[in-house]
């Protein structure tokens, strides 16, 4: 990958406007490099990182992360919970006789989940990006197309982290709104991953459709063989645990 020269002539490759906070300052920085991610995408994404350590990159993505887990928190503690109530209280019969106490265990729940979800954030954002860069560098690996670092990647996907606030349109249970933002989440992801992916390392739309399925084969099949197992154990356990109300004859 080689880096972007700027338009005025001069010969030093063009920076990530992040990685020179410290003559920009960390506003200016971080308003500059969300600016030119989103508008100039292909532009961005062919610049060559050149921070020593991909921790300020993380940090950058991180960002846009706690804004949509704070923003998520914040609805599941008051809308969320109001709306869970008011599901459960339809079904509430029905629940108590297959498992008495569901209604309250789910209630608990909810809660423990909002609450995880915030302190888990950061550790879930680094698994994800971690996952990321690593099934994308399996792929392109596959099919002979890898040009950069494992430190690379993880870089460039944490400058993308940004996509991550469109998320914020589902953040209601409405399922319009719900589907609207999964789809806008979706689109953008994949839109912004191909083109990492291609300005990064210098390939054509197909290898990096090529590398895209080789990489997911690879992830399916390691999910698999980690997931499934646990899950069956979890659902065997949990029907063992329900007791099924007499019918009365």
């Amino acid at each position: 990958m080689t880096g972007e020269f700027p338009r005025d002539g001069s010969s030093a490759p063009e920076r990530i406007p992040w990685e020179a906070r410290g003559e920009l300052g960390l506003a200016r920085a971080f308003a500059r490099t969300f600016a030119l991610s989103v508008r100039r995408p292909n532009h961005f994404y062919a610049l060559l990182p050149r921070d020593a350590s991909p921790w300020p990159a993380i940090a950058y993505g991180l960002v846009f992360e706690m804004i949509v887990t704070l923003a998520s928190f914040a609805y599941d503690r008051t809308l969320g919970a109001e709306e869970l109530g008011g599901a459960l209280a339809t079904i509430e019969p029905q629940l108590e006789a297959v498992y008495p106490g569901a209604t309250a265990l789910l209630e608990r729940l909810h809660e423990a989940s909002s609450v995880g979800s915030l302190v888990f954030a950061p550790a879930s954002y680094l698994l994800e990006l971690a996952v990321t860069a690593g099934v994308t560098w399996i792929g392109l690996r596959l099919v002979g197309a890898l040009r950069t670092s494992f430190g690379t990647l993880v870089r460039l996907f944490a400058y993308a982290s940004w996509i991550r606030v469109l998320g914020l349109i589902g953040i209601s249970s409405d399922l319009v709104f719900m589907g609207l933002g999964a789809l806008a989440s979706l689109g953008f992801a994949a839109y912004t991953w191909l083109v990492v992916v291609k300005r990064s390392q210098g390939i054509d739309t197909q290898r990096a459709v090529y590398a895209s399925l080789a990489g997911s084969l690879v992830a399916v099949v390691a999910g698999a063989i980690v997931i499934v197992p646990p899950a069956v154990a979890l659902v065997v356990w949990a029907i063992a645990k329900m007791q099924v109300p007499e019918i009365p004859r």
